[in-house]
């Protein structure tokens, strides 16, 4: 870990993404990836990234987005951030096999990483965001690692009663 305070602060979030749901994630992660990766282009195409871009991708998971905006950001540099250490197993494995230089992964909270003041340009998420344990203090402490001028794209989530993806199987399954 990153930091002593991620085990405590979001203890049951770290143990469910390590112990539980990274596994099945990097065991499915091709089939979830084809499902998700329209998503996280559209993010991404919002963001405008530039070839100079020093970017966050937070929740990076197994790396797509952070390959992603690796290749768009050239001349910059991705951190890839997430808590589970199997999904960044896989980040890392398609890192190297893409032999990217200006991208890098982190095992880290975001609500508690020392992250670089005011070194960031961008920070991004693909479904990261909604499983903040403490999200005033990770917006806090990303909004800090952003430049003046940083900006912040996320796709996320919108409850599950505004959420009809996931509400519907729900209710069939039900």
């Amino acid at each position: 870990m990153s930091d002593a305070g991620d085990a405590v602060r979001n203890a049951a979030q770290i143990e469910y993404w390590n112990e539980v749901s990274g596994p099945k994630w990097v065991a499915l992660d091709d089939v979830i990836n084809a499902q998700i990766e329209p998503v996280g282009v559209a993010a991404m195409d919002r963001a405008e990234v530039s070839a100079s871009d020093r970017v966050i991708d937070v929740g990076c998971g197994c790396g797509p987005t952070s390959l992603g905006l690796a290749r768009r950001a050239s001349a910059g540099r991705v951190t890839g951030i997430d808590i589970s250490g199997p999904m960044l197993a896989r980040a890392r494995e398609r890192a190297d096999a893409a032999g990217l230089a200006n991208l890098s992964f982190e095992r880290a909270d975001a609500q508690t990483h020392a992250f670089e003041g005011g070194g960031t340009d961008l920070v991004f998420s693909r479904f990261g965001v909604m499983f903040f344990d403490d999200p005033v203090a990770a917006f806090a402490n990303l909004g800090r690692a952003l430049t003046a001028d940083g900006r912040m794209v996320f796709a996320c989530w919108q409850g599950l009663g505004d959420n009809a993806w996931m509400r519907v199987p729900i209710a069939a399954v039900a």
